[in-house]
């Protein structure tokens, strides 16, 4: 057999036992981020192929302290798992740049976590979106926002904590687009004061 050939056959090979390592796991119908296992691997198969196709070379720009929902997958052990919100830490953020530094979002209380409030539930941009809905006459417009209301309205009360400790480097492509156009979330943007907590915690947690 030709080297190539070979080594073609090699790479096959790990593609099969990979698939069947993927259906052992999914027989096994495990909770919590394992839940969405089937989904996260179709959607990171998808992302690799479309960057190894398409190849793009201009990405958004992310502003320091701007909230984003990450697609961060299935990941080994205590690793940040599923769709979660996440701060932007990032500087000087640039559309040659295809990574972001971020800091995942939790409910959950914890020493090493800071809390930035209820900060996805914005009382202005809910009403801006019931104003619109009052001016409205187009039924489908209409579902659209009542679907962001409706998402945004069951955090009402809910306090959000950065887990400084699970500080993490990602590809803008596993950023999630918002839910439709009248989503709110790319207006969504942490203060300077909790931006400062922010990188006070980080300077504790990983320098001297």
């Amino acid at each position: 057999m030709p080297e190539k050939s070979l080594v073609s056959k090699v790479k096959q090979n790990k593609l099969i036992k990979a698939h069947h390592n993927n259906l052992e796991i999914s027989k096994k119908n495990l909770p919590n981020k394992f839940e969405k296992f089937e989904e996260n691997v179709l959607k990171e198969s998808e992302t690799l192929l479309y960057e190894t196709t398409v190849k793009p070379s201009n990405f958004k720009r992310y502003a320091r302290g701007r909230i984003v929902k990450v697609k961060f997958g299935v990941n080994i052990g205590s690793e940040f798992s599923g769709d979660h919100f996440a701060v932007v830490v990032s500087k000087g953020d640039t559309m040659k740049n295809p990574v972001l530094h971020v800091i995942p979002i939790t409910s959950k209380a914890h020493m090493k976590n800071v809390e930035i409030g209820s900060i996805l539930y914005n009382e202005n941009e809910l009403i801006k979106l019931s104003q619109q809905i009052e001016l409205s006459n187009d039924k489908k417009e209409i579902k659209k926002i009542n679907q962001c209301i409706k998402y945004y309205q069951n955090r009402k009360n809910k306090i959000s904590y950065a887990c400084i400790d699970h500080l993490k480097t990602i590809s803008k492509l596993s950023v999630l687009k918002p839910i439709n156009e009248f989503d709110y979330l790319p207006n969504l943007k942490c203060s300077q004061e909790i931006m400062k907590r922010i990188d006070e915690a980080i300077i504790s947690e990983y320098t001297i």
